[in-house]
């Protein structure tokens, strides 16, 4: 099939004709029921964004289900300007725009685009650029799977994803309580070690792919899990039997190993303090890091590594599943009530965060190879899948000694994270060492208490027994949460781009 220029439409035969018979006009200017093509049918909208609308469609032949991504091609104006509409009212413009397009035409005939033609020519195109990053991972079981891009003549495109109708992990952690609601603490162990230990995986595929996802966070991840579902015995950590975690939104992905010190790009509660603070104009960093480390171009222009940033995101996502918390709100020494990110990082208060977390010693030193502020000393992935697969999240066996008081009032942790971002739909593998850099990564750090316990730690998976986790307050966890945790809601998301 011959592929015309993507964005020249001065030869399209116009295929897509107003007729008599439009589609039946609606006063909420809603799609549902409208034909997309002469196979798929809107059933309702599940989200909405700056930019476009996603809907749930169905093949009327088939009645096979999928998540419709459509994105318009400009920017929606203020009505009688040229000013891009502000977010609040971009929303509305983009549902007018879209029932009128569709209001107006009978059945349309929306041009498909080859996946090839956009691999090729994506990077040239910013209405292309995320599905041809995103097109380069989509088939792996992690990644949602891109079925078919469509263009709308010059007025939108249409991106064809698998609809998970269990909704994002934002939803199964805080509505569905898929982590909590396991019978034993050893069942939700596992499960919450299938779900961290899939979601190493997929960063490193992209990785090995040269993707970066930088906005790593529970909306763009949807979930597929099966409560019915028994473990067999000494059955494999990751089972997509159990649960299975798909990674969506590119619209923020790169494809450099090394980003702008300059530019931040991500959801201010999963952002690494490289994303949210410059480096190289920080009196306050430049004290703690050496900034000459990384990489410089002939323009004087400082570079980090962008591996690293997805890394930092994997760490709030962790205490998300085990914990249903966030650390903090802003990886930022400049935001007030920030007391625990400046703590950690400038009193090297690295146990401040088991003090208010019913967490483990051992998971404690996980998070800490994670937040580190220097990019360069972040844990790497293979360590941190090893330290993952071993590791009791909740339970210090050979820790005698009294713990710290947990659950101790911190306000910062009540603020639910925000989202400004529509919820988006974008789309087995052993970590190997890379020339031996990340074997050594806090080798030392997580040897020092293992040797009594390494035996009976290596198999952690087949261990029959878990006591039950308690609070400081000897409450079960989950009643602990109930009281001390607000639900952090979907209202807002600040996904930012600098």
């Amino acid at each position: 099939m011959t592929i015309l220029p993507l964005f020249d439409t001065s030869s399209y035969p116009n295929t897509s004709q107003p007729s008599t018979k439009r589609q039946k006009p609606n006063v909420n200017m809603c799609l549902d029921g409208y034909m997309f093509n002469q196979e798929l049918r809107f059933v309702r909208k599940i989200g909405a964004g700056t930019y476009g609308l996603i809907y749930l469609v169905e093949n009327i032949y088939t009645k096979k289900q999928f998540a419709a991504k459509m994105v318009l091609k400009q920017q929606p104006m203020k009505l009688g300007t040229q000013s891009p509409a502000s977010s609040s009212s971009s929303k509305q413009l983009i549902q007018q725009q879209f029932y009128q397009y569709f209001l107006n035409h009978v059945i349309p005939k929306p041009r498909s685009i080859d996946f090839d033609y956009i691999k090729g020519q994506g990077h040239d195109c910013q209405f292309l650029t995320e599905i041809a990053l995103h097109l380069q991972v989509h088939d792996h079981p992690n990644v949602v799977t891109i079925h078919e891009v469509f263009e709308l003549e010059n007025f939108a495109v249409v991106i064809l994803l698998d609809h998970f109708d269990q909704g994002d992990l934002f939803e199964n952690i805080i509505d569905m309580q898929i982590f909590q609601s396991r019978r034993s603490d050893r069942e939700k162990q596992l499960m919450m070690k299938n779900a961290m230990l899939q979601l190493i995986q997929v960063v490193d595929y992209c990785h090995q792919k040269s993707i970066y996802h930088c906005d790593l966070k529970p909306e763009n991840i949807m979930v597929k899990f099966n409560s019915n579902y028994k473990r067999q015995p000494h059955s494999p950590i990751i089972d997509y039997n159990e649960l299975q975690l798909v990674l969506i939104d590119f619209g923020l992905a790169l494809d450099s190993n090394l980003i702008n010190s300059n530019m931040c790009r991500g959801s201010s509660f999963y952002m690494s303090p490289e994303r949210v603070t410059n480096f190289t104009t920080s009196k306050l960093v430049k004290s703690l890091v050496n900034v000459r480390q990384f990489s410089t171009n002939v323009n004087g222009t400082v570079y980090l590594p962008t591996l690293p940033g997805d890394i930092w995101s994997l760490g709030v996502l962790f205490i998300n599943i085990t914990c249903s918390r966030n650390p903090w709100p802003i990886a930022s020494f400049n935001e007030g009530g920030n007391d625990v990110f400046v703590n950690y990082m400038l009193k090297n208060q690295k146990d401040i965060l088991r003090s208010i977390l019913p967490i483990s010693n051992q998971f404690n030193k996980i998070l800490v190879s994670i937040f580190q502020l220097n990019p360069n000393e972040r844990v790497g992935l293979h360590q941190l899948y090893k330290a993952v697969t071993r590791y009791d999240f909740f339970h210090d066996h050979d820790y005698f000694q009294p713990k710290p008081v947990q659950h101790k009032s911190n306000p910062q942790l009540y603020t639910p994270p925000d989202s400004l971002t529509y919820n988006s739909y974008a789309s087995e593998f052993e970590m190997e060492v890379e020339d031996g850099e990340e074997e050594d990564m806090d080798e030392e750090e997580y040897d020092d208490d293992d040797e009594e316990e390494e035996e009976e730690e290596e198999d952690w998976v087949d261990a029959e027994e878990f006591t039950e986790v308690k609070t400081a307050h000897n409450c079960p966890i989950q009643q602990a949460f109930s009281r001390v945790m607000p639900k952090f809601v979907h209202h807002n998301n600040n996904t930012v781009i600098c």
